[in-house]
């Protein structure tokens, strides 16, 4: 089932605290399991806007990285950009408590919300993870390939870091790589799987040897 369908119902019967928990809970759980073959290893997590505005959830946030023993180093927050808000008092105590924490924060599906710049000056994300609609047309349209080539530059003069979506092809990742994209993400390096396919690629180097 897509998120985009089971999401906006967790959000309206305000199931989306428990479950962003139990997610959370789970999460830091498999990053550390996943450490003890790859030291590494760094696990994002999906934050929804209705956490932050009745959940505290960067206080749960923070109690699960200490309970794991986790480096904040380690996990990574990511709002979906269409789900963002103006600067209300609870998103900006959730901002102030992760950085103050050290928690990385990433702005994804850059690209199919509003894409005001406000979203970048005002936030300060750590990371922008641009859409993998917005690569394919990249990929397909020199207009498209130089504004995207701006978009990378500009992000970087904030001190922000990118990450390239959908990256499907061998000739994206390497165009992807030239315009000087800090991350990649994509089919080439793994579709979604079960948690045991998961693991068993990874430790025998699957994904790795592609990254």
């Amino acid at each position: 089932i897509s998120p985009i369908e089971f999401i906006p119902l967790l959000e309206e019967t305000g199931l989306i605290i428990p479950a962003g928990k139990f997610v959370l809970k789970e999460a830091a759980k498999m990053c550390c399991e996943i450490r003890r073959f790859i030291p590494g290893f760094q696990m994002n997590i999906n934050v929804s806007y209705a956490q932050i505005a009745g959940g505290n959830v960067e206080d749960d946030i923070i109690e699960t990285i200490k309970e794991h023993a986790l480096d904040p180093a380690n996990i990574c927050v990511e709002m979906t950009e269409s789900r963002l808000i103006d600067m209300t008092i609870p998103f900006i105590r959730f901002r102030h408590k992760l950085k103050d924490s050290r928690i990385r924060f990433a702005i994804d599906d850059f690209g199919t919300g509003y894409s005001n710049l406000h979203c970048i000056n005002d936030i300060k994300p750590d990371y922008i993870k641009i859409d993998r609609d917005f690569t394919a047309k990249a990929m397909n349209g020199q207009r498209d390939y130089e504004l995207l080539k701006s978009i990378i530059t500009m992000i970087h003069s904030v001190n922000a870091k990118i990450c390239i979506e959908g990256i499907e092809q061998g000739e994206w990742r390497q165009e992807m790589e030239k315009m000087g994209a800090d991350s990649l993400q994509g089919y080439f390096y793994g579709r979604p799987c079960n948690k045991s396919d998961f693991m068993a690629n990874y430790i025998r180097g699957a994904y790795i040897c592609r990254s």
